[in-house]
């Protein structure tokens, strides 16, 4: 009988060993990078997705978003996303250019302000209002073309049934949260409140940043006209947010003895999600005008 050199035997050994391993091994696959510009945002597109999908949100919770400067590491995020999905309505000041270099580039983008009914203001010139995120029912209309937009662009099959009867299920519920006030009147930090208003039935009397942006800044004349403003409206109190200065919404506050509020409007801050925000916001606009 002819031996088989040790050495051979061996070799079949591993390699019998090998391919039990690799049949057996699963395999990796790398999941598609979404990429929001941030977290209130992006918490909306992480319900959507789910697991099919890794969501990276690019400004950190906290920071405002209109001040908001990339670095080299975000830059190079955006260009390797498989879709970016942001505001679309100047929200994002300092990506601006960043993002229409990476869109020339073939990055997928998508604009949830493009898709919406846009509400606009008139100054100098007419803008839309980028504070889009503020009520649920742009993010509604918005679905569809967004759902479509990240199955393009990842090879995803999503279905937004279920992310949208949520989303009407939370217009509902702050719906009835703000019912059970007589009147809604108030004054802003900047001009942030006016989807939300508009859609519950609220008047905003003016804004200490008479603006849509932080980076806008306030006079004395119209400090002036809004505490004025103010007493006319019965207003009962002033609602501030990321980037109000608040020595100067603590002394009109106390000028006209109501109430300063804090409202975190352009991040999540405690909010595990959305709809946690969504409520958190309606609950201290209702416990401070009841």
């Amino acid at each position: 009988m002819r031996m088989i050199p040790k050495s051979l035997a061996l070799g079949a050994g591993i390699i019998v060993l090998l391919a039990a391993c690799s049949s057996t091994k699963p395999q990796t696959t790398t999941r598609p990078n979404i990429v929001v510009t941030y977290s209130v945002l992006g918490s909306v597109v992480s319900d959507l997705v789910g697991d099919g999908a890794t969501v990276t949100v690019l400004i950190p919770d906290g920071q405002d978003p209109h001040e908001f400067q990339p670095s080299a590491r975000d830059i190079e995020t955006i260009n390797n996303a498989s879709i970016v999905i942001s505001n679309g309505l100047d929200f994002e000041e300092g990506l601006l250019e960043v993002l229409a270099t990476a869109e020339s580039n073939g990055v997928p983008q998508y604009r949830v302000g493009n898709n919406i009914a846009q509400r606009t203001v008139e100054g100098e010139h007419v803008v839309a209002d980028p504070h889009l995120w503020l009520s649920p029912i742009n993010f509604i209309q918005a679905l569809p073309s967004l759902t479509s937009a990240i199955n393009t662009a990842t090879g995803l099959s999503i279905n937004s049934a279920t992310e949208s009867e949520q989303l009407k299920q939370l217009d509902n519920d702050v719906s009835e949260l703000m019912s059970t006030i007589n009147s809604c009147v108030m004054v802003s930090g900047h001009d942030e409140l006016g989807y939300f208003a508009d859609h519950y039935g609220c008047t905003v009397v003016g804004a200490i940043i008479p603006g849509l942006s932080t980076t806008s800044e306030g006079t004395a004349k119209q400090l002036a006209v809004l505490k004025d403003l103010s007493v006319a409206n019965n207003v009962k109190a002033i609602f501030t947010g990321l980037g109000t200065p608040q020595n100067v919404a603590d002394q009109l506050a106390n000028e006209l003895n109501i109430k300063a509020v804090t409202l975190s409007t352009h991040y999540l801050h405690d909010a595990a999600n959305y709809r946690e925000f969504m409520l958190n916001l309606a609950n201290q606009i209702v416990d401070a005008l009841q």
